[in-house]
């Protein structure tokens, strides 16, 4: 008797055991999310639906794909195992050629209602890079508000970023166009066509209809070296990510969750930010924000997105297998970063020294995966160079393009504020008087005529404007489009060395002859 009462007892125990330990929910399968813009697949159902969790949207960002979720990615898997329902979608992106936040958010917009319908309830979408831009649109221009409870953006340029300015330069246009780079979507998120799109959205009232969070991270050396050379281009315009700013990362109305070590890839992955983002997933807004969540300074992106100086050196072109470029480098240099951007690897890089003695250089080499997505950098640094003249020769097995790009470090460097008035860029010199006889050489490179947002396309437009005064007319600069104006400076140091720098900026001229960028 003793031994049968015993037996049921550890039956029973057993029984317990297994129904009080929760089954742990088998690993998502990645969807298939297919090639065609606005096709979208939704996730692995967690083991048990909580009707009180909203299901979760994910919206990639430029040049990407629904991939960036679940490759080499475990973000996915967080939101799986922690019961939510998941859906994936491809923009236009997914066809090789991104397009706008209009035409991007046009289509988002018609799936959040049709992906919102599925599941019988409203979406919190997480948004990463140009993707947060796009939901923006979606929600605040094509109605797609009611069907969304909050939107998280992970490294969104709501501001543009300085990379996109670069890759509509002048001197980049040759190497951006032969790999494709300068695509709608790019064109969209230069700094003063998302100055004109933050003065058509953030007075709407839609745009405060959905609660909107973001993430930036500052950490461009960490990891990955495909935003490598990003950061250090960026690095003159403040803390950044590898592709965005943290100041151009704010958004009005909206609050930053966190600022952390993230690059443009990591923000985006579940083992570094969900425990971030966790808290904002629930039914109900949060009862109480972070005590390290920021709101947006609107005095510091205006003060961030015109930088005052420059500390660039920027040239490129076309090449039949060889380019050679020369560098001025004057007195007071303690370091000379250089890029050297190609549209395929180089066989090598010769640099001949102020003493005629030639070397070849030693380079670290990665692809880009961003904005000049395709192309290969090959980077050095240059420690306490002597001054003098310099001469860089790249070899490659065909002819193709390239953009050099060198970043001084000089503790007395020169400054320049530039502003619009008008017709007129105002040149003025700023900071220690040690340069001299200041010439400025202006490249103006756009679209006029072409302003429509769903056709942001190559420039077409090239000019040149010497001038040694304070003030500039941009007599060409009157029809509506988006411009990049490439301004370099040359002058003479105290101790009679060459100075030469580089100044890239975007402007976007309305159809009311409004002017954003400068």
């Amino acid at each position: 008797m003793m031994k049968r009462w015993m037996s049921l007892l550890l039956v029973a125990l057993l029984t317990y055991s297994i129904t009080a330990v929760p089954v742990q929910a088998g690993k998502p399968t990645n969807p298939n999310t297919g090639g065609v813009p606005g096709s979208w697949t939704e996730g692995t159902p967690p083991d048990r639906i909580d009707p009180s969790k909203p299901a979760i949207l994910f919206v990639h960002g430029l040049n990407s794909s629904a991939g960036v979720w679940y490759e080499n990615n475990d973000m996915y898997e967080k939101f799986h195992s922690n019961g939510y329902q998941t859906a994936f979608i491809n923009l236009y992106d997914i066809t090789g050629t991104s397009q706008s936040m209009w035409d991007n958010g046009r289509l988002l917009s018609d799936k959040i209602k049709e992906i919102s319908k599925h599941f019988g309830k409203k979406l919190i979408i997480v948004a990463h890079s140009k993707g947060g831009v796009d939901t923006q649109t979606a929600i605040v221009h094509y109605d797609a508000a009611p069907y969304v409870q909050r939107v998280i953006t992970l490294g969104s340029p709501h501001h543009g970023s300085q990379l996109a300015d670069l890759a509509y330069s002048s001197w980049a246009g040759w190497l951006a166009e032969l790999i494709g780079s300068q695509s709608p979507g790019t064109a969209s998120v230069q700094t003063s066509y998302m100055k004109s799109f933050r003065s058509q959205t953030d007075g709407l009232s839609a745009s405060k209809a959905v609660p909107f969070y973001t993430l930036a991270g500052n950490n461009w050396s960490s990891g990955s070296t495909s935003h490598f050379w990003g950061g250090l281009y960026l690095s003159s315009f403040g803390d950044n990510d590898g592709v965005v700013t943290v100041q151009n990362s704010y958004l009005p109305h909206a609050r930053m969750i966190s600022v952390g070590s993230w690059n443009h890839s990591t923000v985006r992955t579940g083992s570094h930010v969900y425990s971030l983002l966790s808290p904002y997933l629930q039914q109900k807004e949060p009862a109480q924000l972070s005590s390290s969540s920021f709101t947006y300074d609107q005095s510091a992106i205006h003060s961030s997105a015109s930088p005052s100086s420059s500390n660039f050196y920027i040239r490129g072109g076309k090449h039949d297998g060889q380019a050679s470029q020369t560098l001025m480098i004057e007195d007071g240099v303690d370091t000379v970063k250089l890029d050297w951007i190609n549209d395929q690897p180089l066989k090598n890089l010769e640099l001949m020294q102020p003493d005629g003695s030639i070397k070849s250089v030693q380079l670290d080499v990665y692809q880009d995966s961003e904005v000049f997505q395709g192309a290969w950098h090959h980077t050095a640094v240059l420690q306490q160079p002597e001054p003098g003249t310099y001469q860089l020769t790249a070899s490659t097995s065909d002819a193709g393009a390239y953009l050099m790009v060198a970043q001084f470090n000089r503790v007395e460097d020169f400054k320049i504020s530039l502003k619009s008035s008008g017709s007129e860029i105002k040149l003025q010199q700023q900071g220690q008087a040690s340069v001299t006889d200041v010439t400025y050489s202006v490249y103006y490179y756009g679209n006029p005529g072409d302003s429509s947002a769903s056709q942001l396309s190559s420039p077409s437009l090239s000019d040149k404007v010497h001038t040694s005064s304070s003030g500039l007319k941009l007599s060409t600069i009157s029809q509506p489009g988006i411009y990049s104006i490439t301004i370099e400076t040359e002058g003479i140091t105290e101790k009679g060395f060459p100075y030469r720098r580089t100044i890239v900026q975007s402007l976007y001229v309305d159809e009311n002859g409004r002017q954003f960028g400068l």
